[in-house]
């Protein structure tokens, strides 16, 4: 597997990434001079597989200008495969606001053809392909266009999708990045990069994909169980018409999630369902988290971790 060569695309661990994203008070007005002063966005490799990129930006407002989109582009229910003419707000905004995003290199690069039909991109969005283009992830045609520069292999994901699911078993390893936004509270990004890191090991490792699709369609889940997860990810706006970001939520969530699971009654979306369908809800979640980490031990016997932070079966 060849390596990127690009002058902007160092090895990092998960570690350093959120160290990146925590400045102390002390140092947080000359890492925002110094921020100013460079590139919008800053690429690395995942020190654990260089198919991942981390990418840096300057702060939260940066990402979310130059990330949303695309994620509404991918996993919005209305906007999957067209190209918002703004970011919604509120309760409405769904995945173009979250604090972690996800994306194929090769689904930025339909995005950033869609958007250039539609009237172009934002600066900031344009920033990420320079980006990408400079580390040597992405390569600029004559015309304009973007393309992946090594081989994207596989047929998951984004293809022009036409309403048909890819080919599960042709999923195989190819380079994505991911993102969190910086904040003071290194528990906050530790948590958020954990669950991003999960989804970089579905697109960047061999037959993770694969053995997540078994896992999911197979007899440890029932189809009721299947059907409250689906209506939990469809409350969190996720376009859940599309197998495979079905598949891919529920891995991250299931490997990660410690909040909104559990019988409690806490959800993402509390108030919308009466109190005993939420606590119904939130214990068949909580069991299907917990057959997830028993088979997921096999599966994955070396997750990733940030700091003491870990998935869920460690």
């Amino acid at each position: 597997m060849g390596r990127f060569r690009g002058v902007d695309a160092p090895e990092i661990d998960l570690d350093a990434y959120v160290a990146s994203l925590t400045p102390s008070r002390a140092r947080h007005a000359s890492h925002a001079r110094a921020s100013a002063s460079r590139d919008a966005v800053r690429v690395a490799r995942w020190l654990e597989n260089e198919k991942v990129l981390l990418l840096t930006f300057r702060d939260a407002a940066t990402q979310r200008r130059a990330l949303g989109r695309l994620s509404m582009f991918i996993e919005d229910p209305e906007w999957r495969g067209k190209i918002a003419d703004a970011l919604p707000s509120g309760a409405r905004g769904g995945v173009a606001n979250y604090s972690g995003h996800n994306a194929r290199a090769r689904e930025v690069c339909a995005f950033y053809a869609a958007a250039r039909r539609e009237g172009g991109c934002w600066e900031d969005e344009e920033a990420v392909v320079e980006a990408l283009v400079r580390c040597g992830a992405l390569r600029r045609n004559e015309d304009g266009a973007v393309e992946v520069s090594e081989s994207a292999m596989g047929r998951g994901g984004w293809c022009e999708y036409d309403g048909e699911d890819d080919d599960e078993e042709s999923v195989v390893p190819e380079t994505c990045v991911i993102a969190v936004c910086a904040s003071g509270d290194a528990r906050e990004v530790q948590d958020a990069l954990l669950h991003e890191a999960m989804h970089g090991l579905w697109y960047a490792r061999e037959n993770y994909a694969s053995w997540c699709y078994e896992f999911y369609r197979g007899d440890a889940l029932g189809d009721e169980e299947r059907a409250i997860w689906v209506d939990f990810l469809r409350e969190l706006r996720y376009d859940v018409s599309v197998r495979e970001v079905v598949v891919n939520e529920f891995q991250a969530y299931m490997a990660t999630e410690r909040v909104l699971f559990g019988g409690d009654g806490a959800t993402a979306n509390k108030g919308k369902k009466s109190g005993g369908a939420i606590v119904r809800a939130g214990d068949a979640l909580a069991a299907m988290q917990k057959k997830f980490a028993a088979a997921a031990r096999d599966a994955v016997p070396d997750p990733p971790r940030c700091g003491q932070l870990t998935v869920v079966w460690e």
